[in-house]
């Protein structure tokens, strides 16, 4: 059974849309009919109608008048295309403001990727209902706790490790609440376009990545790292970091200096001086 839903009516065409929800069902003709099923000698001709509200939308249609039939998609410029027929069948939702946690020059997609599972409360930690015959406790501190995305992020005593590890190098701040605090705060914090705040998103990614890589290596593969491992991810956003060319700026010198690339921080600063010199104009 075919749908045909109320459009709008402009000039001498008819333009019939497709509506987030199911409509009002005027006609029981096929998917593949076309308009022509309803129109007979140049007249409206609907099927037996029953609905009152669908009565009176048949009786709003002006009559057909002459001029060829045209095609008209619900688009800015009327024309197809995959994007605006997505949000057709699937509306976007309201933006929401961790989303910048996810974006910026020196994100990597495995980490961003877990990073929103983890924001989402998405990751199989064992407190999921149907993972409770597995047993619900941590197997990273095994301290007896259950296993959940605040206790992974950042309560637990391996992950704080790990945190202790890395601010030892690189003085990352973070409010040390509940995870979904934590996320807030990091969105607010973080914002923007500066390369030190995308830095920290990225080093923010990485962490989550690790501590739930080295999660599941311990259930799965009965393998473990000692909390050092703090360090790879320190060295994953330092490589990363020094593989985006950045425009010469003092954000740029802060950011290699912040993360301990001398060697690219005092290339900048040079340029930068020689530059700004007004013995050179």
């Amino acid at each position: 059974m075919g749908l045909l839903h109320f459009g709008m009516i402009r000039g001498t065409r008819l333009d019939l849309s497709l509506l987030d929800s199911p409509g009002t069902q005027l006609t029981s003709t096929g998917l593949l009919d076309k308009l022509s099923v309803v129109i007979n000698d140049g007249q409206w001709n609907w099927p037996l109608i029953t609905d009152i509200a669908c009565l009176q939308i048949t009786y709003m249609l002006p009559p057909i008048m002459e001029g060829p039939d045209r095609i008209s998609w619900k688009s800015k410029d009327g024309s197809f295309n995959t994007s605006t027929a997505y949000d057709l069948f699937h509306p976007p939702g309201p933006k929401v403001a961790w989303s910048s946690l996810l974006t910026g020059p020196f994100k990597i997609p495995k980490n961003c990727f877990i990073l929103w599972l983890a924001i989402m409360g998405r990751l199989s930690t064992l407190d999921k209902p149907w993972l409770h015959h597995v047993g619900g406790n941590c197997i990273l501190c095994q301290d007896g706790l259950t296993e959940t995305h605040d206790h992974l992020f950042f309560s637990c005593s391996f992950s704080r490790r790990c945190f202790a590890i890395i601010r030892q190098q690189i003085p990352l701040p973070w409010p040390h609440r509940d995870w979904q605090h934590g996320v807030q705060w990091a969105s607010s914090r973080w914002r923007g376009k500066h390369v030190v705040n995308a830095a920290f998103r990225s080093l923010l990614a990485s962490i989550v990545y690790h501590i739930w890589k080295e999660r599941n290596a311990r259930r799965f593969q009965q393998h473990s790292r000692p909390p050092s491992v703090g360090r790879l991810v320190v060295e994953e956003i330092r490589q990363r970091i020094m593989s985006i060319p950045l425009r010469h700026s003092v954000s740029s010198i802060g950011l290699y200096r912040l993360w301990k690339i001398l060697g690219l921080s005092r290339g900048l600063l040079n340029d930068l001086f020689v530059l700004s010199s007004p013995f050179l104009h």
